[in-house]
């Protein structure tokens, strides 16, 4: 006899209360599983009696999806506005992680709108790669430093001859004159040691008064100095060369009022053509046997590669040569009003004396690509006077010699 399958008192029934699901929510379990008809899927079949057939035992039907469940608003009420445990009311989708606050995100199927970038700002030591722009020239405080070292031949053991050498260190800086990069105020410190062989001289001469015997000079000189210069252009054809040069000229031995000099130039220009120019004006030597020389001549550039600064009392003609790699190099012939004027201590007596020549040199001068610049010159030393305040003697006049010189700058 075949058991009687009912339904199971056990098995749970559907609430009349339960809340509808969601329509936009995601299934996240699947279905519970649904039987044959009339049948509880947790009924559990009775234990057959002995004798009895073995019951016969047929597969499970293939599991189903249960339809949706359908929203009747007579059954329950609408869902709630607000659910306290969801993250948002809203379906639009959350913006991304690195999305400020505030973010509204675009509509659906607008374009990709990018935002604009700001404006580039240099930084305040921004250097640029090339060029001399305006960033180059107001940034450029320092233009160059230079060394240069002269030679003099001379035996100090000669009673005819004076050998000097002096070495000479500066540095050029740049400041804006007036607003104006294109004309800047040049401001040179420089600092120069001279090394003086001679002249000969004996012991003091005896007597009222007591004189050094020769024109004898103490073994080192020096000299300190601030030079400012500034060649202002007034229009396309009128322009300046200013320059003041304030220091101290002495052996440290004696210093006084006297040691410390200030020396200037001025002179205007004026442009015949785009490549001649007239130059005219004085220099201030403050020596004691000049003090003012007149200046003037004129500066030609006939052609790219000559270069002719014919204004006394330091004129020069330069020529291109060749260039070899990266390097240009330069003939020239140049001309030049030499020496000094220091407060000395003599042998038997503090003095003031004036170191004058008058130079024609002939040399190569060279740069390359990175502004690096050099010299060397050999020149012919010739009217060589030094002159003593004091008159004892009132002069020495040295035989000529050979100067020869070299200098670096960048």
């Amino acid at each position: 006899m075949q058991p009687v399958q009912a339904t199971s008192p056990y098995a749970v029934q559907p609430s009349p209360y339960a809340v509808p699901a969601s329509p936009y929510a995601v299934p996240t379990t699947p279905p519970p599983y649904v039987g044959p008809a009339n049948a509880s899927p947790y009924s559990v079949a009775p234990t057959p009696t002995y004798g009895a057939p073995a019951p016969s035992y047929s597969a499970p039907p293939a599991y189903t999806s249960a339809p949706p469940p359908t929203y009747s608003p007579a059954a329950v009420g609408p869902p709630p506005a607000f659910d306290p445990y969801t993250s948002g009311g809203s379906i639009t989708p959350a913006p991304p992680v690195a999305a400020p606050y505030g973010y509204t995100p675009p509509p659906a199927g607008a374009p990709y709108l990018q935002q604009p970038a700001p404006p580039y700002q240099p930084a305040p030591y921004d250097i640029q790669p090339s060029g001399e722009n305006y960033w180059a020239k107001t940034q450029r405080l320092l233009q160059e430093i230079s060394f240069e070292y002269t030679f003099l031949y001379g035996k100090g053991s000669d009673p005819n001859q004076f050998g000097y050498s002096e070495a000479e260190i500066s540095a050029t800086f740049a400041f804006p004159m007036f607003g104006n990069i294109e004309t800047p105020l040049l401001v040179t410190p420089g600092f120069q040691t001279d090394w003086l062989d001679g002249p000969f001289s004996g012991p003091p001469l005896p007597g009222p008064p007591v004189t050094a015997g020769g024109p004898d000079l103490p073994p080192r000189l020096y000299a300190a100095y601030l030079d400012f210069a500034w060649f202002p252009k007034c229009n396309e054809w009128l322009g300046g060369e200013l320059g003041l040069q304030p220091g101290i000229w002495t052996d440290f031995n004696n210093v006084d009022s006297k040691s410390i000099r200030i020396l200037g130039r001025g002179l205007g220009t004026v442009a015949l053509a785009p490549n001649l120019d007239i130059r005219f004006g004085v220099i201030y030597l403050d020596r004691v046997d000049i003090k003012i020389l007149p200046a003037g001549g004129f500066y030609y550039r006939p052609t790219p590669d000559w270069d002719m600064y014919l204004v006394f009392p330091n004129p020069k003609v330069r020529k291109f040569m060749t260039a070899v790699g990266n390097t240009k190099w330069w003939w020239y012939v140049a001309g030049e009003y030499g020496g000094g004027s220091w407060t000395v201590q003599r042998q038997t007596t503090d003095d003031r004396i004036d170191i004058n020549d008058i130079r024609v040199i002939g040399g190569l001068e060279w740069e390359t690509q990175t502004h690096i610049r050099g010299h060397f010159e050999v020149g012919y030393v010739f009217d060589r006077e030094n002159v003593y305040v004091s008159g004892d003697p009132g002069s020495f006049k040295p035989d000529d010699t050979i100067m020869l010189r070299a200098g670096v700058s960048f």
